[in-house]
């Protein structure tokens, strides 16, 4: 099998305080209260929440749609590697797709983004 298609997903992810990792994955799973990123969500306005949303389903459909041949990571802008890498590739936009390393598409427009993806899984584009 050829290397999936390496697509990286710039955008400020929101925080949220909570307890350690594993007592929160332990309180997920026994179902107590809201997930950890359901509940760092409440404390965001509702454009914020609305828009980190909507991004979560963008990269799910993504993954759905062409699923074994896409790669996704998703880069927070205030972390020091994301920092990095938007400098590198020039993100000035929130979100930003970068699609093999070389195609740059910055904004919402989905069906832009799945034929892009669709045009380098055809032309072999990999990853840098």
């Amino acid at each position: 099998m050829d290397k999936p298609l390496q697509i990286d997903v710039y955008y400020p992810i929101p925080e949220s305080w909570g307890m350690c990792n594993p007592c929160e994955l332990m309180l997920a799973q026994a179902n107590i209260g809201q997930t950890p990123q359901g509940r760092g969500l409440d404390e965001y306005p509702p454009e914020l929440k609305e828009e980190f949303q909507r991004l979560s389903a963008t990269i799910y459909a993504l993954a759905d749609k062409f699923q074994g041949q896409v790669q996704i990571k998703v880069w927070d802008p205030r972390s020091l590697q994301g920092l990095w890498k938007s400098i590198r590739h020039v993100v000035r936009r929130y979100p930003t797709f970068i699609i093999g390393g070389r195609i740059k598409l910055a904004g919402w427009d989905t069906a832009k983004l799945e034929q892009q993806v669709q045009s380098a899984l055809e032309s072999g584009i990999s990853a840098l």
